[in-house]
């Protein structure tokens, strides 16, 4: 998976290291459970996927939200919230094919993102279980693939592509 991921999509680095997990859900819970404490600050779109935003809640983090619009999170909007918000711990984003309204993020707020959590110093957690999934259009690169700090954890999963059963995911980052 990381030979696969680094040679077709340019994700990851020689420092980061894979997690292979029971679908992608589940890495996103291991990240919350070892990086939360009570009280942290999660940040998502508005709207995001309801099991990792429960998850969030089992830690008892505080949950705000961005309003999206058609290129995905909007970066203005975001950058208040980090302005005024202390401890946010993570941002956490669907950039394609976000769940639920299907929006894929431009390469251009991709990298506003990018360097936003990189001003303000946060993690992003990139859930990106969906990308594989085009069909029409142009791929638009991973917000890891552009990550040179070790700052985005990549959530990923085979259960959309291969089998939903099988229940197969990863996570990588360092």
């Amino acid at each position: 998976t990381a030979k696969r991921m680094k040679e077709k999509y340019n994700v990851g680095t020689d420092n980061d290291d894979i997690l292979i997990t029971t679908g992608g859900q589940q890495s996103i819970s291991l990240f919350t459970q070892v990086m939360l404490n009570p009280g942290d600050v999660v940040v998502s779109e508005d709207p995001s996927f309801i099991g990792a935003l429960n998850g969030f809640r089992s830690m008892n983090a505080k949950l705000m939200s961005v309003p999206m619009d058609d290129e995905g999170m909007r970066m203005d909007k975001l950058e208040e919230l980090l302005q005024t918000t202390p401890n946010v711990k993570f941002i956490y984003v669907i950039p394609t094919f976000q769940n639920p309204t299907g929006r894929t993020m431009s390469l251009e707020r991709r990298k506003q993102l990018l360097e936003m959590a990189r001003k303000y110093d946060v993690l992003i957690v990139e859930d990106n279980p969906y990308f594989e999934l085009r069909y029409e259009g142009e791929f638009v690169p991973t917000i890891k693939s552009m990550d040179t700090e070790g700052r985005v954890i990549y959530c990923g999963s085979y259960s959309k592509v291969l089998s939903p059963g099988m229940r197969l995911g990863y996570c990588i980052g360092a």
